[in-house]
């Protein structure tokens, strides 16, 4: 697969981030604003970017192998993936038409919780379809094990239903965990690199 293919998936995904937007400019819209609903909206957003941080460093222009195998999960997982990006940003009008509530209505919470799940178990599927998973296998796999501990998490938290608010606040804090701990990874992993390049 060619570096222009691999570009043309990350577009993809860009595209279909544009749904979690439009979701909570759609929810604004339909709701009468006050502080939290825009807090609840703002965070809703920055759940988007959650979603595009972690895909951008750990997929996004890496490369697939060349197997069979490896080459069709890598595509076929982005369309699970895909679902998952758009299922949040459905989920998004509802989580700030409710944002005064209480506690997150069942179908909501449980729409956000598992697409932030599905988001996070698509991305561990991908990455030994990875070329250079082989050469960091440290690395990807202490990432792969987070990210499953963040969908654990993500789904228990949807089944919680706690405030609208608080729902957004917490994926968006396990999705900027993961984030933080892969980057932190590599970080560690090119130090070792350059330790042992030196030696």
């Amino acid at each position: 697969m060619s570096d222009s293919m691999v570009e043309r998936f990350g577009l993809f995904i860009i595209i279909v981030l544009g749904e979690v937007v439009f979701g909570v400019v759609n929810g604004l819209t339909e709701t009468e604003r006050s502080t939290l609903v825009t807090t609840t909206g703002l965070l809703g957003l920055a759940i988007g970017f959650g979603f595009w941080w972690n895909y951008a460093d750990l997929v996004s222009r890496r490369l697939p192998r060349e197997r069979g195998h490896s080459l069709a999960t890598w595509i076929f997982i982005h369309l699970p993936m895909a679902m998952a990006v758009a299922s949040a940003g459905a989920g998004m009008v509802g989580l700030v038409e409710h944002a005064t509530d209480h506690r997150t209505p069942v179908a909501v919470s449980w729409l956000m919780g598992g697409s932030v799940a599905m988001m996070l178990i698509t991305t561990v599927v991908l990455l030994p379809a990875l070329a250079d998973y082989d050469r960091y296998p440290a690395a990807y796999k202490s990432v792969q094990v987070a990210l499953v501990t963040a969908a654990v998490v993500a789904l228990l938290v949807g089944w919680s239903r706690p405030a609208p608010w608080l729902l957004a606040l917490i994926l968006l804090l396990l999705l900027l965990a993961t984030w933080v701990f892969a980057f932190a990874r590599w970080l560690s992993q090119g130090s070792l690199i350059n330790e042992r390049s030196a030696a």
